[in-house]
């Protein structure tokens, strides 16, 4: 059953019904803060695996492979008129991720989502209704990682979303589903592991030659992971499951060995889990996919991740709210909300501050 999340519920702490992922990811991370890290060769009893996991076979694609996206349509500061006459109460849709902590978590105390995305959405809603409170003029959906959002944005669609404003990669192939804004945040992939005595149990991605990498189904975190070979040509174990957290919890139970996905994602992971820590060394030859990094600290990413949300694609009112969501996108870097955002949540990711939309495209997906 799709779920979602009311304006009144995540608006007004300790009003009305919580949504059931919303719950559901909370008693994930209840799991993950609660159980004890196993090692992988414990005799002890094997514990729950959640549902859906499997092991799938690696790729024949190097990472690398993965094309990104970094250009979007011009922008324009008219709203789209279809979601700004929306009845009062009414207004714009948004998928988004209960249970990631630094982009868009549930927060159960205040009774509403909060994070990187969510502080830009609602830098849109400003925009589209002035003077309104924003918190009333926006649904919140939930939705699944990766490319299993899109079919929410279908028009038929029972719980259809204006667009997905989740931790989404833009790539070329998915551009051949879906429209992209203009980038918003850039980052790379990386692996979070266990902590053993203080330190990395693996000191980079390169150790983790023949060991079982977990990440969400339908994310180019998967494939990734499925195409990555280290120096001596050792293929990871790629492990897939529904939802990063799941991943989680399945490193603290000792089932995984790491989990791997964007930094900004896995940063979040780290302040729920004390006990976790992100790898520490390079892997080889990742300079082209460390442009973007801003060098405080060792670059240990081995993809390119432009973050971008995403529309409707061949839909004339998708356009409009894609070319004025690249207006507002653009309007947060004068206002400072951008960059106030990114320090309340984003303060130790290491990108290279808000990024520079490249040349606007005339047609999708882009050339």
């Amino acid at each position: 059953m799709t779920t979602q999340v009311t304006r009144r519920s995540a608006a007004r702490p300790g009003g009305g019904p919580v949504a059931v992922r919303a719950v559901l990811a909370g008693v994930l991370l209840l799991a993950a803060a609660a159980c004890t890290a196993v090692p992988p060769d414990s005799a002890a009893v094997p514990t729950a695996v959640p549902s859906g996991v499997q092991r799938i076979a690696a790729g024949g694609e190097p990472a690398n492979a993965i094309c990104t996206v970094r250009s979007s349509f011009a922008p324009s500061g008219t709203p789209p008129r279809v979601i700004r006459d929306r009845a009062s109460g009414q207004g714009l849709v948004a998928g988004v991720d209960p249970s990631d902590a630094t982009m868009s978590h549930w927060n159960a105390e205040t009774q509403q989502f909060e994070g990187f995305n969510i502080d830009l959405l609602l830098a849109v809603a400003r925009a589209i209704w002035p003077g309104e409170e924003p918190r009333k003029r926006i649904t919140f959906k939930v939705v699944p990682p990766g490319q299993g959002a899109f079919e929410m944005l279908a028009p038929d669609h029972p719980d259809r979303v204006d667009l997905i404003a989740t931790s989404l990669t833009a790539s070329c192939e998915r551009a051949k589903q879906v429209l992209f804004s203009n980038d918003y945040l850039d980052s790379g992939q990386t692996a979070l592991v266990r902590r053993v005595g203080g330190r990395p149990e693996y000191a980079g991605i390169e150790q983790l030659g023949g060991r079982r990498v977990c990440a969400a189904a339908r994310t180019t975190s998967l494939a990734a992971i499925a195409g990555y070979r280290t120096a001596d040509g050792a293929r990871l174990v790629p492990v897939q499951a529904a939802h990063p957290v799941d991943c989680l919890v399945m490193l603290r139970q000792g089932q995984v060995d790491a989990v791997s996905t964007d930094e900004n994602i896995l940063l979040g992971f780290t302040r729920m889990t004390p006990d976790t820590a992100l790898v520490t060394e390079p892997p080889r030859d990742n300079a082209q996919f460390c442009r973007y990094h801003d060098g405080r600290r060792p670059c240990t990413w081995f993809t390119d991740e432009p973050h971008a949300f995403a529309f409707a694609r061949d839909n004339p009112d998708s356009l409009e709210l894609a070319r004025f969501v690249n207006h507002v996108l653009e309007s947060t870097r004068a206002s400072g909300v951008w960059s106030t955002a990114h320090r309340q949540w984003l303060a130790d990711h290491p990108d290279r501050g808000q990024p520079t939309p490249g040349p606007p495209v005339t047609s999708w997906p882009p050339g």
